[in-house]
Protein backbone atom coordinates (compact mmCIF):
# COMPACT_ATOMS: atom_id res chain seq x y z
CA UNK A 1 0.00 0.00 0.00
CA UNK A 2 1.80 2.95 -1.11
CA UNK A 3 0.43 6.53 -0.09
CA UNK A 4 1.30 9.50 -1.69
CA UNK A 5 3.15 13.06 -0.23
CA UNK A 6 0.08 14.80 -0.30
CA UNK A 7 -1.90 12.25 1.80
CA UNK A 8 0.68 11.69 4.20
CA UNK A 9 0.61 15.51 4.48
CA UNK A 10 -3.06 15.65 5.13
CA UNK A 11 -2.99 13.42 7.53
CA UNK A 12 0.01 14.95 9.71
CA UNK A 13 -2.31 17.91 9.33
CA UNK A 14 -5.04 16.26 10.45
CA UNK A 15 -3.45 14.93 13.60
CA UNK A 16 -1.69 18.61 14.37
CA UNK A 17 -5.60 19.86 14.95
CA UNK A 18 -6.67 16.95 17.10
CA UNK A 19 -3.83 16.98 19.30
CA UNK A 20 -4.16 20.91 19.38
CA UNK A 21 -7.87 20.58 20.37
CA UNK A 22 -7.39 17.55 23.06
CA UNK A 23 -4.40 19.74 24.65
CA UNK A 24 -6.57 22.60 25.69
CA UNK A 25 -9.14 19.88 26.94
CA UNK A 26 -6.99 17.69 28.51
CA UNK A 27 -6.51 17.66 32.60
CA UNK A 28 -5.12 15.02 34.79
CA UNK A 29 -7.09 12.29 36.64
CA UNK A 30 -8.74 13.93 39.53
CA UNK A 31 -7.44 12.05 42.20
CA UNK A 32 -3.40 12.44 41.25
CA UNK A 33 -1.37 15.11 42.61
CA UNK A 34 -0.78 18.03 40.85
CA UNK A 35 2.41 17.98 38.16
CA UNK A 36 5.17 18.55 40.41
CA UNK A 37 7.72 15.48 40.58
CA UNK A 38 9.02 14.46 44.25
CA UNK A 39 11.78 12.86 45.45
CA UNK A 40 12.78 10.86 48.93
CA UNK A 41 15.22 13.10 51.47
CA UNK A 42 18.32 10.88 49.40
CA UNK A 43 17.17 12.79 46.49
CA UNK A 44 15.86 9.39 44.51
CA UNK A 45 12.97 9.33 42.70
CA UNK A 46 9.95 8.70 44.66
CA UNK A 47 8.49 4.96 44.45
CA UNK A 48 5.46 4.74 42.25
CA UNK A 49 2.30 2.78 43.06
CA UNK A 50 2.20 -0.13 42.29
CA UNK A 51 -0.71 -0.13 39.74
CA UNK A 52 1.47 1.94 37.58
CA UNK A 53 3.91 -0.98 36.32
CA UNK A 54 3.41 -4.48 35.90
CA UNK A 55 5.61 -7.34 34.95
CA UNK A 56 3.93 -7.61 31.44
CA UNK A 57 4.14 -4.13 30.47
CA UNK A 58 6.11 -2.73 27.64
CA UNK A 59 9.13 -0.43 27.92
CA UNK A 60 11.50 1.79 26.61
CA UNK A 61 14.83 2.38 27.88
CA UNK A 62 17.09 1.55 30.47
CA UNK A 63 15.39 -0.09 33.53
CA UNK A 64 17.27 2.00 36.23
CA UNK A 65 16.53 5.40 34.53
CA UNK A 66 16.24 7.92 37.35
CA UNK A 67 12.88 8.93 35.27
CA UNK A 68 10.03 7.05 34.64
CA UNK A 69 7.69 7.86 32.37
CA UNK A 70 3.62 5.50 32.67
CA UNK A 71 1.44 6.51 29.58
CA UNK A 72 -2.30 5.00 29.60
CA UNK A 73 -3.03 5.03 25.84
CA UNK A 74 -5.66 3.83 23.36
CA UNK A 75 -4.33 2.79 20.44
CA UNK A 76 -7.24 3.79 18.23
CA UNK A 77 -7.24 7.40 19.92
CA UNK A 78 -6.17 10.24 18.06
CA UNK A 79 -4.50 12.59 21.02
CA UNK A 80 -2.28 9.47 21.57
CA UNK A 81 -1.57 9.37 17.91
CA UNK A 82 -0.39 13.01 17.78
CA UNK A 83 1.18 12.37 21.87
CA UNK A 84 3.23 9.71 19.85
CA UNK A 85 5.84 11.38 18.19
CA UNK A 86 6.62 14.06 21.14
CA UNK A 87 6.65 11.28 23.53
CA UNK A 88 9.68 9.52 21.11
CA UNK A 89 11.05 12.84 20.91
CA UNK A 90 11.53 13.50 24.74
CA UNK A 91 12.81 9.59 24.83
CA UNK A 92 15.50 10.28 22.60
CA UNK A 93 16.35 13.64 24.36
CA UNK A 94 16.57 12.17 27.36
CA UNK A 95 18.27 8.89 26.32
CA UNK A 96 19.17 6.63 28.94
CA UNK A 97 17.84 9.13 31.87
CA UNK A 98 14.57 8.08 30.94
CA UNK A 99 12.54 5.14 30.49
CA UNK A 100 8.70 4.25 29.29
CA UNK A 101 6.11 2.44 29.89
CA UNK A 102 3.28 1.57 28.20
CA UNK A 103 -0.03 0.87 29.98
CA UNK A 104 -3.88 0.12 27.66
CA UNK A 105 -7.05 1.99 28.67
CA UNK A 106 -8.94 0.71 25.91
CA UNK A 107 -11.90 3.54 25.15
CA UNK A 108 -12.89 2.51 21.40
CA UNK A 109 -14.57 -0.03 19.89
CA UNK A 110 -11.42 -1.73 18.73
CA UNK A 111 -8.97 -0.67 20.46
CA UNK A 112 -8.74 -3.96 22.61
CA UNK A 113 -8.37 -5.51 19.23
CA UNK A 114 -4.97 -3.59 18.67
CA UNK A 115 -4.00 -3.54 21.87
CA UNK A 116 -4.01 -7.19 21.58
CA UNK A 117 -1.97 -6.80 18.00
CA UNK A 118 0.55 -4.75 19.51
CA UNK A 119 0.93 -7.21 22.39
CA UNK A 120 1.73 -10.33 20.46
CA UNK A 121 3.95 -8.25 18.01
CA UNK A 122 6.06 -9.18 21.16
CA UNK A 123 6.65 -12.65 20.01
CA UNK A 124 8.28 -11.28 17.16
CA UNK A 125 10.25 -8.67 18.73
CA UNK A 126 8.31 -5.96 16.35
CA UNK A 127 6.12 -3.80 18.89
CA UNK A 128 7.57 -0.64 19.07
CA UNK A 129 7.72 -0.94 14.45
CA UNK A 130 3.62 -2.36 14.89
CA UNK A 131 2.99 0.91 17.59
CA UNK A 132 4.85 3.35 15.13
CA UNK A 133 2.73 2.10 12.23
CA UNK A 134 -0.29 1.82 13.98
CA UNK A 135 -0.13 5.97 15.19
CA UNK A 136 1.64 6.86 11.95
CA UNK A 137 -2.01 5.86 9.45
CA UNK A 138 -4.44 6.20 12.21
CA UNK A 139 -6.47 8.48 9.97
CA UNK A 140 -6.50 5.66 7.89
CA UNK A 141 -8.06 2.96 10.00
CA UNK A 142 -9.63 4.82 13.12
CA UNK A 143 -11.84 6.64 11.67
CA UNK A 144 -14.82 7.74 13.68
CA UNK A 145 -17.03 7.37 11.07
CA UNK A 146 -15.49 3.91 9.01
CA UNK A 147 -12.61 2.41 10.64
CA UNK A 148 -11.02 -0.48 9.22
CA UNK A 149 -9.45 -2.74 11.81
CA UNK A 150 -8.75 -4.73 9.52
CA UNK A 151 -5.42 -2.88 8.10
CA UNK A 152 -3.95 -3.53 11.51
CA UNK A 153 -2.58 -6.80 10.12
CA UNK A 154 -1.19 -4.92 6.91
CA UNK A 155 0.64 -2.83 8.61
CA UNK A 156 2.05 -5.62 10.62
CA UNK A 157 3.10 -7.21 7.33
CA UNK A 158 4.40 -4.09 6.25
CA UNK A 159 7.22 -3.81 9.12
CA UNK A 160 8.26 -7.59 8.72
CA UNK A 161 5.76 -9.29 11.05
CA UNK A 162 4.04 -12.50 10.18
CA UNK A 163 0.81 -11.78 9.99
CA UNK A 164 -0.47 -15.80 10.95
CA UNK A 165 1.84 -15.84 13.97
CA UNK A 166 0.65 -12.27 14.84
CA UNK A 167 -3.50 -13.52 14.90
CA UNK A 168 -2.72 -16.14 16.63
CA UNK A 169 -1.06 -14.87 19.40
CA UNK A 170 -3.15 -11.81 19.47
CA UNK A 171 -6.45 -14.29 20.40
CA UNK A 172 -4.30 -15.70 23.62
CA UNK A 173 -6.63 -15.26 26.67
CA UNK A 174 -3.11 -13.69 28.79
CA UNK A 175 -2.91 -11.14 26.47
CA UNK A 176 -6.75 -9.99 27.05
CA UNK A 177 -6.12 -10.41 30.92
CA UNK A 178 -2.42 -8.17 31.16
CA UNK A 179 -5.27 -5.37 28.42
CA UNK A 180 -8.05 -6.00 31.39
CA UNK A 181 -4.88 -5.59 34.52
CA UNK A 182 -4.07 -2.29 32.54
CA UNK A 183 -7.73 -0.81 32.60
CA UNK A 184 -7.68 -1.67 36.49
CA UNK A 185 -4.98 -0.12 36.85
CA UNK A 186 -5.76 2.65 35.34
CA UNK A 187 -9.16 3.03 36.66
CA UNK A 188 -7.73 3.02 40.12
CA UNK A 189 -5.28 5.66 39.17
CA UNK A 190 -7.88 8.21 37.67
CA UNK A 191 -6.67 7.60 34.17
CA UNK A 192 -10.06 8.00 32.48
CA UNK A 193 -9.12 9.51 29.31
CA UNK A 194 -6.28 9.08 27.09
CA UNK A 195 -3.58 9.42 27.04
CA UNK A 196 -3.00 9.78 30.74
CA UNK A 197 0.82 10.32 31.60
CA UNK A 198 2.80 9.81 35.29
CA UNK A 199 6.49 10.99 35.16
CA UNK A 200 7.64 9.72 38.55
CA UNK A 201 3.96 8.92 39.66
CA UNK A 202 2.96 11.92 39.08
CA UNK A 203 0.28 12.72 36.59
CA UNK A 204 1.21 15.36 33.69
CA UNK A 205 -1.50 18.47 33.62
CA UNK A 206 -0.75 19.57 30.17
CA UNK A 207 -0.39 17.65 26.90
CA UNK A 208 2.58 18.76 24.86
CA UNK A 209 6.09 18.54 24.13
CA UNK A 210 7.01 21.83 26.49
CA UNK A 211 5.05 20.00 29.36
CA UNK A 212 6.19 16.51 29.11
CA UNK A 213 9.82 17.89 28.47
CA UNK A 214 9.62 20.36 31.61
CA UNK A 215 8.03 17.55 34.11
CA UNK A 216 11.02 14.80 32.97
CA UNK A 217 13.68 17.72 33.46
CA UNK A 218 12.44 18.20 36.53
CA UNK A 219 11.89 14.83 37.51
CA UNK A 220 15.24 14.55 36.33
CA UNK A 221 16.77 17.19 38.44
CA UNK A 222 14.70 15.80 41.52
CA UNK A 223 16.02 12.46 41.37
CA UNK A 224 19.86 14.29 41.35
CA UNK A 225 21.35 12.75 37.90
Amino acid sequence: MKINKYLLGGIALALIAVFAVAANMYRPPASAPAATPTATPGGAPAPVKAELIRPHSPTLGPANAPVTVVEFLDPECESCAAMHPIMKRVLKEFDGRMRLVIRYMPLHGNSVYASSLLEAAHEQNKYWELMDAIFARHPEWASHHAPRPDLLVAYAAQVGIDADRLRTAASAPDIRQRIQQDATDGQALGANRTPTIFVNGVALDRLGYEPLRAAVAAALSASGK
